[in-house]
């Protein structure tokens, strides 16, 4: 597929068809969303607002798992009468390449920070598991590149100083917990120090999604139990803590 996408764009611009581009690549900062949300200007309510961001994909990532692209379908969260436009056109970002999204327009919405969200969906594989398409939240329980990103209005005049997202909330934050050894063949051993009452479920799924192993939780304060997934086919798995609070996850690996 990005084959036929470069020999498309050869072809169009052999034409003499000129690709007009909304923001412009840059090799400035080489992190996973640069500039950070707390470097990019505010929006200034009722002027005129263009700023660019660049998406750097890595090819890989936690060492095990290969990125083939990243594809976005929308962008949500914005304030109103800032729009996007995204180079490339067709929202596909593959591995260890480059895109940048340019924001712009004017808002009047109230000062405050404004957190997007990114809805797509990733092609991933690892050599134990082969190919899978994601969604980002997937992905996000893997560990994977997931675009994050907040926009800042402020009040004309006032002082820029927005503030960093805090990353995705989960029950990981409330909780003390493990699992050993990882890897290994297939016996796992889970200990859990919840506090309070936790009630849910512990589930295991492959990097698709697919539920490999599931049992009952309940517990009040230290809980810890053994469980048997040497049926299971070599590769890596995602093991999540599912409860009424939140999910908490965990990647393991049967060798």
């Amino acid at each position: 597929m990005r084959k036929i996408f470069l020999i498309t764009t050869v072809f169009f611009a052999s034409l003499g068809f000129v690709f007009s581009q909304p923001c412009t690549l840059t090799t400035i900062d080489s992190s996973f969303i640069a500039p950070s949300p707390d470097s990019l200007p505010c929006i200034e309510r009722g002027l005129p607002y263009s700023n660019s961001i660049q998406i750097n994909m890595p090819g890989a990532f936690d060492g095990l798992i290969t990125l083939d692209s990243l594809v976005i379908t929308s962008i949500t969260g914005l304030p109103n009468g800032i729009t996007y436009a995204t180079n490339p056109a067709s929202n596909v970002y593959y591995g260890n390449t480059s895109g940048c999204i340019l924001f712009s327009g004017t808002t009047n919405d109230t000062a405050a920070g404004y957190e997007l969200y990114f809805e797509g969906y990733a092609v991933v594989s690892s050599p134990n598991s082969g190919t899978h398409t994601l969604s980002l939240t997937q992905l996000a329980q893997l560990n994977g590149p997931v675009p994050e990103f907040q926009l800042n209005v402020i009040n004309q005049s006032d002082s820029c100083h927005p503030e960093a997202l805090t990353g995705i909330k989960n029950l990981a934050s409330n909780i003390n917990w493990s699992i050993s050894p990882n890897p290994n063949n297939g016996v796992f051993e889970l200990k859990l120090d919840a506090g309070n009452k936790t009630s849910g479920e512990i589930v295991v799924t492959d990097i698709s999604g697919r539920v490999a192993y599931s049992q009952k939780l309940e517990t009040t304060g230290f809980y810890q139990t053994t469980f048997n997934l040497s049926t299971l086919s070599k590769g890596l798995y995602l093991l999540q803590l599912r409860t009424e609070e939140g999910i908490a996850s965990k990647k393991i690996s049967i060798q």
